[in-house]
């Protein structure tokens, strides 16, 4: 079972995401008050710490099993990008966050370029 997990979940990025993103996500709702912030960022934290490791590995298993590369660069990118800022909206969309547009804004500037840069590692790590 935890051979399965650690297939399809990376834990040491999903923490360290998880952990990045509730900060931001405080910091962009802090003007509606510290009560309404708190919220908003546990939902970005424990998201993206149950969420993100799953899509990371979905990144590098696109870039390292499909083929031709033409098109494994696009979804490695494009899918998890559109996973990832699709659930983060759905999140922040649900009652309890001021700012849901601003709030996944992040997520939507930081997914491409982070999963090129995944997918590029994950290629580099098997030799391609």
């Amino acid at each position: 079972m935890k051979a399965f997990f650690l297939k399809y979940v990376d834990v040491s990025t999903a923490w360290k995401a998880a952990l990045f993103l509730g900060l931001v996500v405080y910091a962009i709702n802090f003007s509606h008050g510290a009560l309404a912030a708190l919220p908003a960022a546990l939902k970005q934290a424990i998201y993206t710490f149950l969420v993100s490791g799953f899509i990371v590995r979905l990144c590098e298993n696109l870039i390292t099993q499909v083929r031709p590369m033409v098109v494994a660069w696009p979804l490695a990118i494009l899918l998890p990008s559109a996973v990832a800022v699709g659930l983060t909206f759905l999140m922040h969309s649900l009652k309890g966050t001021p700012e849901p547009f601003y709030s996944t804004l992040p997520t939507i500037l930081i997914t491409p370029p982070a999963f090129a840069v995944w997918a590029w590692r994950s290629l580099k790590q098997i030799g391609d």
